[in-house]
């Protein structure tokens, strides 16, 4: 998972998880949405999981 740039305001760990997305097949990331929504995917939209699956993890990052 390299990525091409590091905004200087996200920290390089959540970058490279959101860079990673587009690599892992539809399982996990089925399994990253129940992790951090705790419920079933609402549709099988690849890029609507992606999108939801990045900004959750910001989120997550910037709440602490």
């Amino acid at each position: 998972m390299n990525t091409a740039y590091l905004s200087s305001a996200t920290p390089a760990s959540v970058v490279a998880q959101i860079a990673g997305l587009s690599d892992l097949p539809m399982a996990e990331i089925k399994r990253i949405w129940d992790r951090l929504f705790k419920g079933d995917v609402p549709t099988h939209n690849r890029q609507f999981l992606e999108r939801r699956i990045a900004y959750k993890l910001q989120e997550v990052e910037f709440r602490k």
